[in-house]
């Protein structure tokens, strides 16, 4: 699925081999939020959206599956999702 946030940025969701939602496009202004560790990622939000977080049901973005994590890769981020 393709989304184009406020800015016409494109970002891009689809699943991976391992069921869980590759999130690719823009990411050069982006903010994101952690607890304790910055490698446990709670949040995403890139300029201009869309906005991210644990615990969201991705079938706001057409796609299947509640949020339990993020994985920050060369693409964007994995969505670690648990399936509804």
């Amino acid at each position: 699925m393709k989304y184009t946030n406020r800015y016409n940025d494109v970002f891009t969701f689809e699943y991976n081999e391992k069921g869980n939602i590759q999130w690719s496009g823009n990411f050069k202004y982006c903010r994101f939020g952690f607890n304790d560790n910055p490698n446990d990622i709670t949040m995403v939000d890139p300029s201009g959206g869309p906005y991210i977080s644990l615990g969201m049901d991705m079938k706001l973005v057409e796609l299947e599956g509640k949020v339990n994590g993020f994985i920050r890769n060369e693409d964007g981020y994995e969505i670690v999702i648990e399936n509804l």
